[in-house]
C-alpha cells in the first residue's frame, strides 16, 4: 500500500519534535504551575467579586462579633448574630453565640483543632500550597483554617456549599475564591485574631443549631470553654466534620444510637492519635484522655472495660435532657428590624439594653411552653404572649411557640406577627369610643334579639336574658347583642380608632367590627388596653432602651412620643370597666380575683381582663391590664384552618395565664382617679353634666 504524503512540504521555520529533556521537563511543569495559578487566582477574583466578600472580608471582625443583649436591668439575656445583614447568608443559621478571647478557651482544644484541621497554621498565610492540590481535587479536607472560617461566613450560600447547587465547577470556583482571601484575611487580622474568630464562628450545626465553641461546649458538657479538658476538646473537634450525627431522639432505635456514639468516640480517639503522632502531647497524656469516659448531656452512654480497652457498650438519648435557647433568640430579628428603623446599622452596634425584664420572660416563656398551666398543646395550633408597661410602651416580656416549639422566624413570632380576629377583645375599645360620646358605664341597653345588615346576632350562651342591662354588665358577659347596639351607629369611628392602634379589616368577614373581626397581633392588643393606664396615651411597643456602639459609647435611639387616644375620664372609665369584668359576679373569670396567698403577698392590684373567641373557635384570646401592665395571649391556628382544642377553650387558658401580671413586681399599684370622675355605686362615671370627648385618633 502506498504511503499517505503531505502534499505541503515542510518549510524552514518548521522544525521536527525535539527529544524531552529534564531542563524541558522542569520548565514545561513551571509553566504549567504558572497558568493554573494565574487560572486560580482569576477565577478566585471572580468568585469574590460575584459574591460581593471583599467587602464583607475587610469587614470580617465586625459581622462576626454578635451583639451583646441585656435586659432592663443588666442581666444578660445572650447575643444576636449579623449572618443574614445586608443579604447576607451564613452556613449556621442565626443563633447566639458569644464570643470568647483565645484567653478564654481551653490550650487543650486549641491545640487539639490546630493539629486536626491545619497543623502547619502558624506557619503559612492562609493557604498552604501543599494541601492545595488536594483541595481543589476533592473539594473538601485540604482547606486550611482560615479558608474554613471564609466558607462558613461570607462564602457561605452561595457556592456548593450549604446550597441546593452541586459541581465539580462550583467547588473549584468556591476553592479558588478561598484561594485568593485568606492571604487577605491573614494579612488583615493576623493569624491569632483569624483563629480567634475561627473558633468562635465553628459550625456544630447538628448540636441545636449552635455555633462557636461557647454555645458548643455549654451545650455539649455544660462547662465553659476555658475548663474544657483534652478528653473533650478531642470529641468537639472530632464531631466538626459531621456535627449533625450528634443529635439522638427517644424515638432512635438503640442499636442505631449506639453505633452513632461509637462513630463519635472514634473521631475523638482519631483526633488524640494526631496529637500524639504530630509530638503535640506525650503518651501517659494521650492515654489518660483515652481512658475518660466521656457523657454529653444529650446521652446516656454506658462503658466497658478502663484505660486503653475503654469502650461503648450502649447509648440513648438522655431522657433529662434539655437545651433551651438564650431569651433574646426568638426576639433577634424583631432586635434588628428597630435598629434598622432607627436608622442604625447593626453591624456597628456592639451591646444593646432592652425593655424586657429577664425573671417576666423566663415567666412567660415557660407558660407559653404549655408548663404548669391548663390545656394541652396540639400539633399546628400557636400561641403569642406580649406584656408590655403602660408608662412608655416598652415591651417587658414577649414569647411565642409553634405546637409547643419556640421560633425566632420573623413570620413565626406569633406574639408580634400573627394578624388573627380580635374578637370580643375588641368590646372595651368599643365601649371607651362610646364613653368619649356621652354612653358611662351605667348606661343600659336590651339584651334582645339583635341584626346587624340582615344578619341575626347572637350571644355565646346562645339566648338573651331579656332584659335591660348596663354597659358594665353587658362586658363582663360579653354580650354580642349590646356591643352591635353600641357599635352600630359609630362603626365609622370605631374603624379609625381600630386602624390607628394598627388593627386591621378582614376583608372577607362582613360581620360588625364591634364584634372582634378586625385582625391584631397580641403585642398590637396589648398596647391598645396598655392606654386605659396610661391616661388615654397611646405608646408604641417598642424593645430597645439603649444602644451603644463597639467602643461602649452611645447611639441616638429616636423614638415618637405617645399619642393621646382617649380622654383621660374615658380611659380611666374604661380601666375600671375591665376590672369590674374579673370582680363582678356576672365575669367569667373569677380566678383571676387575687387568691388568700397572693393577698397575703400583698399581690392586690386592680387587674381588669376581657377574653374572646371566635365563632369558629379558631382563635382564643385574652387581654388585661393593671397600673402598670397590659398583657395580651392568642391561642390558635395561624393560618385559621383548625379549632382551638376543646380542653384550651373550656378551662380559659389563654385567660389563666394573664393571671401572671398579679406576680410581676409593680412600681405602681393603684390608679389615681382623674379629675371628672365619681363614683356610683362603686361603678367609676364621670360627673353629672361632664361631657368628656376623645381626640382625633393618631395616624398610625
Amino acid at each position: 500500500m502506498r504511503r499517505w504524503r503531505n502534499p505541503w512540504p515542510r518549510t524552514p521555520f518548521v522544525r521536527r519534535p525535539q527529544p524531552w529533556t529534564l531542563r524541558r521537563i522542569l520548565r514545561a511543569a513551571l509553566a504549567t504551575v504558572g497558568v493554573l495559578t494565574l487560572g486560580t487566582v482569576a477565577l478566585g477574583l471572580a468568585g469574590a467579586a460575584g459574591t460581593g466578600a471583599l467587602g464583607r472580608v475587610w469587614n470580617l471582625r465586625a459581622e462576626l462579633q454578635p451583639i451583646e443583649v441585656q435586659d432592663r436591668r443588666g442581666a444578660a439575656l445572650g447575643v444576636i448574630d449579623h449572618c443574614q445583614e445586608g443579604g447576607a447568608v451564613n452556613a449556621v443559621p442565626c443563633r447566639e453565640s458569644l464570643s470568647v478571647p483565645l484567653t478564654g478557651v481551653s490550650p487543650a482544644f486549641l491545640l487539639a483543632y490546630i493539629a486536626k484541621e491545619d497543623v502547619r497554621f502558624f506557619a503559612h498565610v492562609g493557604v498552604d500550597p501543599g494541601r492545595l492540590p488536594r483541595a481543589l481535587l476533592t473539594g473538601a479536607g485540604g482547606s486550611t483554617i482560615t479558608m474554613q472560617l471564609l466558607k462558613n461566613s461570607v462564602l457561605a450560600g452561595h457556592f456548593d456549599y450549604d446550597t441546593d447547587r452541586r459541581g465539580p465547577l462550583l467547588t473549584l470556583t468556591r476553592k479558588a475564591t478561598e484561594f485568593v482571601l485568606a492571604p487577605l484575611v491573614t494579612w488583615r487580622y493576623g493569624r491569632r485574631e483569624v483563629l480567634a474568630m475561627s473558633v468562635n464562628s465553628l459550625p456544630w450545626i447538628g448540636i441545636g443549631q449552635r455555633k462557636g465553641i461557647y454555645d458548643a461546649s455549654r451545650a455539649v458538657f455544660d462547662t465553659e470553654p476555658a475548663d474544657l479538658t483534652l478528653a473533650q476538646s478531642a470529641f468537639l473537634v472530632g464531631l466538626l466534620p459531621a456535627p449533625g450525627r450528634y443529635l439522638v431522639t427517644a424515638e432512635t432505635p438503640p442499636e442505631t444510637a449506639t453505633a452513632r456514639f461509637r462513630w463519635m468516640r472514634t473521631q475523638q480517639l482519631t483526633t488524640l492519635r494526631i496529637l500524639r503522632t504530630q509530638g503535640l502531647i506525650d503518651d501517659p497524656t494521650f492515654q489518660a484522655a483515652v481512658a475518660t469516659p466521656l457523657e454529653p448531656r444529650l446521652w446516656q452512654v454506658e462503658y466497658a472495660g478502663s484505660g486503653a480497652d475503654l469502650r461503648v457498650v450502649s447509648a440513648t438519648r438522655n431522657p433529662d435532657y434539655s437545651n433551651e435557647p438564650e431569651p433574646v433568640w426568638a426576639m433577634q430579628e424583631l432586635v434588628r428590624r428597630e435598629l434598622r428603623s432607627a436608622g442604625l446599622e447593626p453591624r456597628r452596634v456592639g451591646r444593646v439594653v432592652l425593655t424586657v425584664d429577664a425573671a417576666a420572660q423566663a415567666a412567660l416563656t415557660t407558660r407559653v411552653r404549655g408548663e404548669g398551666v391548663t390545656g394541652e398543646r396540639a400539633p399546628g395550633v400557636a400561641e403569642g404572649a406580649a406584656i408590655v408597661d403602660v408608662r412608655g410602651g416598652g415591651i417587658v416580656a414577649l414569647a411565642s411557640s409553634t405546637g409547643g416549639l419556640q421560633s425566632s422566624e420573623p413570620g413565626r413570632q406569633w406574639a408580634a406577627s400573627a394578624g388573627r380576629p380580635v374578637a370580643s377583645t375588641v368590646k372595651p375599645l368599643l365601649y371607651a369610643l362610646a364613653f368619649g360620646e356621652g354612653v358611662t358605664q351605667l348606661s343600659t341597653y336590651a339584651d334582645q334579639p339583635t341584626r346587624y345588615a340582615g344578619q341575626a346576632i347572637s350571644n355565646s350562651t346562645q339566648t338573651f336574658l331579656g332584659r335591660a342591662v348596663t354597659v358594665r354588665e353587658a362586658n363582663a358577659r360579653s354580650l354580642n347583642t349590646v356591643a352591635v347596639q353600641v357599635g352600630t351607629p359609630r362603626e365609622e369611628a370605631l374603624r379609625r380608632t381600630l386602624s390607628a392602634l394598627n388593627y386591621r379589616p378582614d376583608p372577607e368577614n362582613r360581620s360588625s367590627p364591634a364584634l372582634g373581626t378586625f385582625r391584631a397581633s397580641p403585642l398590637a392588643v396589648a398596647a391598645a388596653y396598655a392606654s386605659f393606664a396610661n391616661g388615654g396615651s397611646l405608646c408604641q411597643p417598642h424593645l430597645l432602651a439603649e444602644v451603644y456602639d463597639r467602643a461602649g459609647r452611645p447611639l441616638p435611639l429616636p423614638r415618637p412620643a405617645c399619642a393621646p387616644l382617649w380622654d383621660e375620664v374615658v380611659a380611666y372609665q374604661t380601666f375600671d370597666l375591665l376590672n369590674g369584668a374579673v370582680s363582678s359576679s356576672a365575669g367569667h373569670v373569677p380566678f383571676l380575683r387575687p387568691s388568700l396567698a397572693q393577698r397575703f403577698a400583698g399581690k392586690t392590684m386592680p387587674l381588669g381582663a376581657k377574653s374572646g373567641t371566635t365563632d369558629d373557635v379558631n382563635d382564643t384570646w385574652c387581654a388585661a391590664v393593671t397600673p402598670q401592665y397590659a398583657m395580651a395571649v392568642w391561642i390558635g391556628d395561624p393560618d385559621g384552618r383548625q379549632s382551638v382544642p376543646v380542653d384550651l377553650y373550656r378551662a380559659q387558658t389563654a385567660c389563666r395565664e394573664v393571671g401572671l401580671l398579679r406576680d410581676l413586681p409593680h412600681d405602681r399599684r393603684s390608679m389615681t382617679p382623674p379629675p371628672g370622675i365619681t363614683l356610683v355605686g362603686g361603678v367609676a362615671v364621670p360627673l353629672a353634666g361632664l361631657k368628656p370627648r376623645n381626640p382625633t385618633p393618631p395616624t398610625p
